[in-house]
């Protein structure tokens, strides 16, 4: 009975794609191939239950979906090897992409995470036409905390001759908010930067979910003339 709704699934895939299927089939499809002679329709319900919505089953850590009644190792390590794979190519698809708004760097900041139960620091290399040079981890720490160093930020710009950089974190907590220490970091990143005439395009904050640009809320100042906004060079 299921192997003859396995194949009707397959079936429906190969004949109309990804656009075919509901979001629980997407589930209940991948999860075919790694859990035999079970049902794999409940399973999906659950874990989109559970998480909200498919891209949050993707985003969810491996011990985290194990959890999840009738979720095992293998088929957790595939469900999250599936939203690790599409960040990596979004990731490779950003390289000479050119971030124009600051829309368009929360997009991709998004992107560069794995995994979000640690905090990492992401520095994105832009050339003066805003394009995509290079992205470098350049820090990764705690659940709660991270050390960046303004010195290690400017020799990494250096070395890929940028003209610009958008520096980003993540706030495996949840919460968005910037810290005392985040402003304080971004005001010497800011420094150490304009020293070397680099401009910092932002500093991004992004949860499993949101983005926060720290830059433009933190220092309002700094974008008061429309003619000083931020990505003004890009468009």
């Amino acid at each position: 009975m299921h192997e003859g709704h396995r194949e009707r699934l397959r079936q429906i895939y190969t004949e109309n794609g990804i656009g075919g299927f509901h979001d629980h089939q997407v589930l209940e499809l991948l999860l075919t191939y790694v859990i035999p002679r079970v049902d794999t329709n409940p399973l999906a319900h659950r874990l989109l239950e559970r998480y909200g919505s498919l891209r949050k089953v993707f985003d969810a850590p491996i011990h985290d979906l194990m959890e999840v009644k009738g979720i095992g190792q293998k088929a957790a390590v595939l469900l999250k090897l599936v939203g690790d794979t599409q960040r990596r190519i979004a990731r490779y698809d950003a390289q000479s992409v050119r971030i124009s708004t600051p829309a368009a760097a929360m997009k991709l900041a998004m992107t560069l995470f794995d995994d979000q139960r640690y905090e990492a620091v992401y520095l994105i290399s832009l050339n003066k036409a805003h394009e995509v040079v290079h992205i470098d981890k350049v820090s990764s720490g705690t659940v709660s905390q991270t050390t960046v160093y303004p010195r290690l930020i400017a020799e990494y710009v250096m070395r890929h001759g940028a003209q610009s950089a958008i520096l980003v974190h993540n706030h495996p907590s949840g919460s968005i908010e910037p810290s005392k220490e985040d402003i304080e970091v971004t005001k010497d990143i800011l420094n150490a930067l304009a020293a070397i005439e680099v401009k910092l395009d932002d500093h991004i904050i992004v949860s499993s979910t949101n983005a926060y640009s720290c830059l433009q809320k933190c220092f309002l100042n700094s974008f008061e003339q429309e003619e000083e906004t931020l990505f003004k060079e890009a468009k």
